[in-house]
This record gives C-alpha cells, sequence and structure tokens, in this order.
C-alpha cells in the first residue's frame, strides 16, 4: 500500500504540472527522478540509470527515429508536397463526401502536430459554413485526419509503443490496424453521409490518385523498405529522406527552417524522460506495484488499464505523452515479465478516447478556433462515434484478441 501511495502522490504530482501547462519532457524527467528517491534509490543510482538511457541504443534510435520523421513530414510541407496533395485531392470522384474523408486522412500520412489545420483550409471550402455548422465541419476535419493514427508505422506514438515493449513497429501496426478499419465505416456512417453537396465536374479517380501518390511517395518508400527488406526503420526513414533530398534539391534556407522544427531540445528531453520514467520505474521496483495492489484488492486488469491509459489520453492530448506516461506505470500488464499484445491493444485504444476527447490536443482545439466553433459542440458531435469506436474495440478485445490473430 506504501508503494502505491508514493505512485499516487507522483501522479498527482503529474496532474498537477499538466494542468499548469508544464512541458511534459520536464514533467516526465522530474517524475523519473522523483521514483528513484521515493522508491530508495540513492543518487549514484539515479545518476547512472540516467547516464546508461542516455547512451542507450532504445534512447539514441528512438530519438533519431522520431527526429527524422519530423523532418521528413515538415521538408514535405516546406517544398510544396502538401499543396499538390490538396489539389489533387480536389479532383476525385465522389465529390465533397469524398474529398473531405479523403483530404484529412492523406494529410494524416504526413506526421506532425497539428495536421488537421493544414487540412482545414480545404475543408472550409468544400463544406461552407452556412450549409454546416462550424461544429459538424471541425468534428468531420478531426475525425478523418485521426484515422491512421492507430497503425500509421511512421507516426512517433506507434514507434515508442513498439519501442516500451521491445516488439517491432510492424507487430504494434498490424495489432492496431483493425480499428482503423472500423474506424472508418463510423465516419462514414456519423458524420459523411450528412455531406449534401454534389461535385459538379464529376471528378476522375486514377488520375487524382496517380497525383496523390507522387506527393505521398517518400512516405511509402520508407514504409517499403522496412517491410520488404531486413533494415531497421531508422535507416528505411533516412533512405527515402536522402532519395527526396537527392531528387528536390530544396534550398539552404528551406533546410534550416525544417531543421530547426526537427531538431529542437524539447524533442530530445521529451524521448529522455520517457525513456527515463520508464527506467526508474523498473530500476526501482515501482513498476510491480499496481499489478500486486489490484491483484490483492481483486480489481480486474482491464479496468485499471482503461482508468490509467484514459486518464493519461485526457491530461495530455497526445499519444506520445499518454503512451510514455500510462505504459511504463503498467509495464506489469502490458510487458513485464510477459508480453501481452491484448493489454497492449487495451492501453492503446484507452489512451486514444482520452487523447481525442482532450481539450489540450493541438488538433482539436486548433481547428475549432479556425472554424470558429463552440468546443462543447463539437464533443456532441463526437462523442457518439467516438464511444462506438472504443466499444467496438473493447468487444474485440473481450474476444481473446489479439491471440488469434497471431495463431494464423
Amino acid at each position: 500500500m506504501l508503494d502505491i501511495m508514493k505512485l499516487a502522490l507522483i501522479l498527482t504530482g503529474i496532474i498537477i504540472a499538466i494542468r499548469k501547462k508544464v512541458f511534459v519532457g520536464y514533467i516526465l524527467l522530474a517524475a523519473a527522478l522523483a521514483v528513484g528517491a521515493l522508491f530508495g534509490l540513492g543518487p549514484r543510482e539515479i545518476l547512472y540509470g540516467c547516464r546508461d538511457v542516455l547512451f542507450s541504443d532504445r534512447f539514441i534510435t528512438l530519438f533519431i527515429i522520431i527526429v527524422l520523421i519530423t523532418f521528413l513530414g515538415r521538408l514535405l510541407k516546406e517544398i510544396g508536397y502538401l499543396n499538390r496533395l490538396v489539389s489533387a485531392s480536389r479532383d476525385l470522384a465522389g465529390g465533397p463526401k469524398t474529398a473531405v474523408a479523403v483530404i484529412p486522412a492523406l494529410v494524416g500520412l504526413m506526421p506532425m502536430p497539428g495536421g488537421s489545420l493544414l487540412s482545414a483550409p480545404l475543408v472550409s471550402e468544400v463544406l461552407t459554413r452556412k450549409n454546416y455548422p462550424p461544429e459538424f465541419i471541425t468534428a468531420v476535419n478531426y475525425w478523418s485526419r485521426h484515422v491512421v493514427e492507430f497503425c500509421w508505422p511512421v507516426y512517433p506514438g506507434i514507434i515508442l509503443s513498439a519501442a516500451l515493449a521491445s516488439v517491432p513497429v510492424s507487430d504494434i501496426s498490424l495489432l492496431q490496424f483493425p480499428m482503423t478499419v472500423i474506424m472508418v465505416p463510423i465516419g462514414i456512417l456519423l458524420m459523411i453521409r450528412k455531406i449534401k453537396e454534389r461535385n459538379d465536374t464529376g471528378g476522375h479517380f486514377f488520375r487524382p490518385v496517380g497525383r496523390i501518390l507522387l506527393t505521398v511517395w517518400p512516405i511509402i518508400l520508407a514504409i517499403s523498405l522496412y517491410a520488404v527488406f531486413p533494415i531497421r526503420l531508422l535507416w528505411a526513414v533516412a533512405l527515402a529522406l536522402l532519395v527526396l533530398l537527392v531528387i528536390e534539391r530544396p534550398t539552404m534556407i528551406k533546410l534550416r527552417v525544417v531543421a530547426r522544427e526537427a531538431f529542437s531540445i524539447r524533442l530530445f528531453l521529451l524521448v529522455f524522460g520517457i525513456i527515463s520514467f520508464q527506467q526508474m520505474l523498473e530500476l526501482s521496483g515501482a513498476v510491480n506495484s499496481i499489478p500486486k495492489l489490484t491483484t490483492e484488492l481483486g480489481l480486474p486488469a482491464a479496468t485499471v488499464i482503461f482508468a490509467v491509459s484514459f486518464t493519461s489520453g485526457l491530461l495530455t492530448g497526445m499519444v506520445t505523452a499518454f503512451v510514455g506516461l500510462s505504459y511504463p506505470l503498467l509495464a506489469g500488464y502490458l510487458y513485464q515479465p510477459d508480453l501481452n499484445m491484448g493489454n497492449i491493444f487495451l492501453a492503446y485504444i484507452s489512451g486514444y478516447f482520452g487523447m481525442m476527447l482532450s481539450p489540450t490536443h493541438f488538433c482539436l482545439i486548433l481547428t475549432s478556433e479556425y472554424f470558429k466553433a463552440d468546443l462543447g459542440k463539437v464533443y456532441k458531435v463526437m462523442f457518439l462515434p467516438l464511444s462506438i469506436l472504443f466499444l467496438a474495440g473493447v468487444v474485440l478485445y473481450l474476444t481473446g484478441y489479439p491471440g488469434w490473430l497471431w495463431t494464423f
């Protein structure tokens, strides 16, 4: 019980710091130090633990991958690929319904914070505000933008999940892919179906699809290299980025702009804080406190996983943050001492549910502001489809998924 009280004290501090809008990287680093101190590690053990993280292959590889992916996404925007993507999407067959569903999702293939804001201008052109409430337009754009975030393997949250569980990124992507499949029809039935405008120009299929592929080819190349050849994701992304640089030859001015955004001390501290937090929980033995107490009290593991992950997602509004906060705390259920892919699946969908409802989520706040939408009314539009999505994931979990998947 004493160990749980210590963790509760640390968690309370995390919650207060998040509410005070302290940077998550600072919070996690402070939490790591607090875990070490409260659970009996001496200053030398804490220092050596942080040193081991700094020079570990896991931290270095994870940080470089996230930097490269951030650089790639920003560069694609800076050299005009995003504008070409939007232009090509306008000509798709199916008119506004197709455009509103596809464009934010395609923008989502380029991992970057606040990505919903990038697709918002086009969505606002397709869905005029005189015909649709701004809250509906915000919700449609927000939903479509996040469809791929369950499984797209270049998202930092997916990569971090794999790193913490010590499994290939492809395993996490495959594990969570059914949620993307489920999310698509829910969005169509509850939101896209309500769009009435028609495409007066008729639209095409093959021509715009070809142009779309020409705008996202660097990301497709990175994923293809990783899937086909026995190389790490880091090298696949690096090779794709190198090919893009050779072909496009961006100016030094553009490269400097992109580099300033990708190579940031805040990103370094975020990744270092996450891994350090996990390291201290493991070194101190605190990682076993929650599973031990819940077993003594007879609490279902699923309840604890949902509560911790959902709360982390709701508080932080970021996939990397809720994974970094909740997975180490839940390590005894997820990947220590044994790997449990079903519980990892439940943890992710619970955190995702909280993250999508979070008032601190960049995409939600930025797009609500862009469309001048009432945030409370946006929640009314979003809550039912999000609840159905989460319940579908829970039903899948209760069937024993992904145990039966891994037997094929």
